[in-house]
């Protein structure tokens, strides 16, 4: 008997490329798939795929009093969602309560989340089995996301006011907002050296890309054996601010003009001021193919989970600018395995920037990448296939429950 599978994601393309190829999974076993994902351009991206989604249009909003302005800078989720609104009580439960009715309509017999704590609650609370797709920061079993130092004392703290609705649901409360990256099967698009998670229920599946088709340029033919610079900037603004036009602001001071081949990947329109410096050596596109990045020299980007796979899955050294605290997270791991480098939003200039991406393109960086990606492909790990199996298996090891009434 087909089902109803629902994917409740955060914001930006990241977790869209990663949850698609589970969907297309289950649709092409029948099953009807329904998404929720905030940012115009990835409800977009989902709709040109063929694919349902059901808009958060809860009209509800945070009181600017109890909401913290938007940094680049947090130490773990309960300070992540702070910013977000959730020391609000009214908002909150409202937030939540608008997705408990989302999955109603959707009528789903499976909830899958990525960072989405809300879709979780309300799974939980209508009996639905839910699988979170996860990282190790993100994870109450995995390292914290600050693992570097000690988070600083009285930081802001949503939990207790998620457990005063989670109590009106009576539902558990939890320790922690990581808490609520923790499903009936935790699924890690990733490997244990970026994604140290110490739980016998997670499971790693490798790397979760959605496979962008699109013709071979024909400007690669013209670089020949030239190298280029692949520069992913994740989105333009983002909760941390205008954190991808800050990356792209420092790529084009440090590269326009020169006579490195620069592609720039964004599925979002750049402002007209990057629009007018015409560089013949930069070009953008929309964006990047497997293809691209196993042919590039270097891969300049965000620091995102997604990327920073992505890029040692093609074997290419990554240079990041980790644009808030997960990519640097995500960044240091990287540099911990040799295959990459990261510099800091503002604490670098536009010839440090270039001097360091000339020296990783001649040194022993690619080589490593390449190492590591074969000893990944050698473990065999099972990808969208091994993700939609565990997931199906659940399905037929759990029935829909009912819970208390809203």
């Amino acid at each position: 008997m087909n089902k109803r599978i629902f994917f409740g994601l955060s914001g930006g393309l990241g977790p869209v490329l990663r949850s698609l190829p589970i969907a297309d999974k289950f649709r092409q076993a029948g099953d009807f798939v329904s998404f929720s994902v905030y940012g115009d351009s990835s409800a977009s991206f989902i709709k040109r795929q063929g694919y349902s989604h059901l808009d958060d249009d809860d009209p509800a909003m945070p009181s600017e009093e109890k909401q913290l302005p938007p940094s680049p800078v947090f130490y773990d989720l309960d300070h992540y969602y702070a910013a977000a609104g959730l020391l609000d009580e009214a908002f909150a439960e409202s937030w939540v309560r608008h997705r408990i009715s989302m999955l109603e309509k959707a009528g789903a017999d499976l909830a899958v989340a990525d960072m989405s704590p809300h879709t979780v609650i309300a799974a939980r609370y209508l009996g639905i089995p839910v699988v979170s797709i996860t990282q190790a920061c993100f994870h109450p079993y995995g390292e914290p996301m600050y693992a570097w130092g000690d988070a600083p004392r009285n930081l802001p703290r949503v939990t207790p006011v998620i457990n005063k609705i989670l109590e009106k649901l009576r539902l558990p409360a939890i320790r922690s907002m990581e808490d609520l990256n923790l499903g009936d099967l935790d699924l890690v698009p990733g490997i244990p050296e970026t994604d140290p998670i110490s739980h016998p229920g997670v499971c790693y599946v490798g790397q979760l890309a959605h496979k962008i088709d699109a013709p071979r340029p024909a400007w690669i033919e013209k670089l020949g054996t030239k190298p280029y610079v692949l520069v992913y900037p994740g989105r333009l603004r983002d909760s941390s601010g205008s954190s991808g036009l800050k990356l792209l602001q420092s790529v084009y001071e440090a590269f326009g003009g020169t006579d490195l081949p620069i592609v720039v990947a964004s599925q979002e329109p750049l402002p007209r001021a990057f629009r007018k410096r015409q560089y013949r050596n930069i070009r953008v596109i929309p964006y990047f193919t497997e293809e691209l990045l196993e042919a590039c020299g270097l891969f300049i980007h965000h620091g995102g989970h997604g990327s920073c796979l992505s890029s040692i899955m093609a074997g290419v050294p990554s240079l990041i600018v980790p644009t808030q605290t997960e990519r640097e997270y995500n960044a240091r791991k990287v540099y911990e395995l040799g295959i990459g480098e990261y510099m800091l939003p503002g604490a670098f200039t536009a010839e440090h920037l270039r001097g360091l991406a000339r020296y990783m393109m001649h040194d022993d960086y690619a080589l490593k990448a390449r190492k590591l990606r074969n000893a990944v492909l050698i473990r065999g790990y099972g990808g969208a296939e091994e993700a939609y199996d565990e997931c199906r298996r659940l399905l037929t090891s759990t029935r829909k429950a009912g819970g208390g009434g809203l």
